[in-house]
């Protein structure tokens, strides 16, 4: 009877077999897969985590995380058409901020050296400060770059990568009109030694449809709503989708600029445990968020608080960004 039954299903049981084994092989074997039309390692690799930077200190002072945006022009800021977007500052603004910095003997820390901090549980010294960037807009070399080479002051950029996809491939603007950063630019960057390169994912810098009525979500903490499906993503598919754009972003990045890129800038400064998960996952070591407050050898490199440079504020009141409390 077993072996009529087995003659009969054979194929049957001969397909499952076969499913099985592919299942296997997926599971144990390191194989290239596709996101968005690239090929992207299954498995990252291990980050590492660099040598301290050298420096005295006796115990951990702490540190600021500075954040900024897009610079213009005095001219174009004294048009008056920024003036409703406090995360737009004028170039003598940054220039006057970066020489106070270096009149009053601030260090300053690129992003891999903080991880260095933070990973080995060193202590941060006196007057500890980094300078952040976010989305990539084409100012912080044309503008902010000279500036910080004047002063030999270290800051790390993270870019939303498909605007510099499209930078480096025609040139061409994006939905914000706003030029941003080239690759080629990155890179002349990064080999002075004095800036880094860091993800502000690849295209996850916008809102979502998160319910049916239209209610917007975030990108990396909302669920998207499926309107072809009438549904809701599952927390399996919002996890995957959260983990794609991560992968992706991190491999054209290494890709293009020949290093490990482990920083990475939330959208919108906010986190949750899936995303903060997911960045583990794929080899970040540091991230941002846009909670304020400073940072110390205990802190959470998932989770960093940073301070807004706004704009038109006093010298005095930059001083003020600058204290640990």
């Amino acid at each position: 009877m077993l072996s009529s039954f087995l003659e009969k299903h054979r194929y049957t049981l001969l397909g499952a077999v076969l499913i099985v084994l592919i299942l296997a092989f997926f599971c144990f074997v390191d194989v290239p897969y596709t996101i968005y039309g690239v090929s992207v390692d299954s498995q990252p690799a291990d980050p590492e985590v660099l040598p301290a930077p050298e420096y005295q200190a006796g115990s951990d002072h702490g540190a600021v995380v500075l954040m900024y945006h897009h610079l213009v022009t005095d001219a174009d800021m004294a048009s008056g058409k920024y003036e409703d977007n406090n995360a737009i500052i004028s170039v003598s603004q940054f220039a006057e901020e970066m020489r106070y910095l270096s009149e009053n003997g601030y260090h300053t820390f690129k992003m891999s050296e903080v991880a260095s901090i933070l990973y080995n549980s060193l202590p941060f010294p006196e007057k500890s400060v980094i300078i952040t960037f976010d989305d990539g807009y084409a100012s912080n070399y044309t503008l902010a770059y000279p500036i910080l080479q004047d002063y030999n002051l270290k800051a790390t950029i993270a870019v939303v990568v498909v605007s510099s996809v499209v930078a480096s491939d025609d040139g061409g603007l994006t939905a914000q009109n706003i030029p941003h950063l080239s690759f080629e630019q990155m890179r002349e960057m990064q080999q002075s030694g004095l800036v880094e390169i860091g993800s502000h994912s690849y295209d996850g810098h916008g809102m979502i449809k998160a319910s049916q009525s239209g209610d917007l979500g975030r990108f990396f903490i909302d669920r998207k709503y499926l309107t072809d499906e009438s549904r809701r993503e599952t927390e399996a598919e919002y996890r995957d989708r959260v983990n794609q754009d991560l992968r992706l972003s991190k491999y054209i990045l290494e890709s293009e600029l020949n290093t490990a890129v482990n920083y990475f800038a939330y959208p919108y400064g906010v986190a949750n445990s899936a995303s903060r998960d997911a960045l583990a996952r794929n080899g970040f070591l540091v991230a941002v968020t846009t909670a304020k407050g400073t940072i110390n050898n205990r802190s959470d490199a998932l989770k960093l608080n940073r301070r807004n440079v706004d704009q038109g504020i006093s010298l005095t009141e930059f001083a003020r960004l600058l204290e640990v409390k």
